[in-house]
């Protein structure tokens, strides 16, 4: 693991990646925008760009097991696309358990009194916030 500058996690959907992104200490995470998934050529030119100006050393990519902690069709997805990823952007990329991310983002978007339409905005974002969160509580 890198041990200095920003780390940024990414919530991978087919449709919309949601980020997010620590402060420089990793004390804190931050929402970002969700990113539309426009393709892999779009994908990793728009993370290069926030990983080049917020300081970004290295990323957390939300990795899919099942219910019962086995690896699926969509974990294998991610490998490869973390090590695509990984290669083009010439940053490490690691992986943290994402399950149930996207329903705790949804329950914590609902405790709130987000209506349908911000928690769609919203939800990607927040889950890559969990899997940031989860991340840093573990090393």
């Amino acid at each position: 693991m890198v041990h200095s500058g920003k780390i940024l996690a990414l919530d991978y959907g087919l449709r919309r990646i949601g980020l997010a992104i620590t402060d420089m200490n990793r004390t804190m995470v931050f929402p970002r925008p969700r990113l539309d998934n426009k393709g892999e050529a779009f994908v990793f030119e728009q993370l290069g760009k926030m990983i080049t100006n917020e300081d970004v050393t290295s990323v957390i990519l939300g990795y899919p097991y099942d219910d019962s902690h086995i690896e699926t069709v969509q974990t294998e997805v991610m490998k490869v696309f973390g090590e695509r990823l990984s290669k083009a952007l010439s940053i490490p990329v690691f992986f943290e358990d994402e399950k149930y991310t996207t329903a705790e983002a949804e329950a914590l978007l609902d405790s709130y009194g987000y209506d349908f339409k911000e928690k769609k905005l919203q939800r990607d974002s927040i889950a890559a916030m969990l899997i940031l969160q989860s991340y840093l509580d573990r090393v």
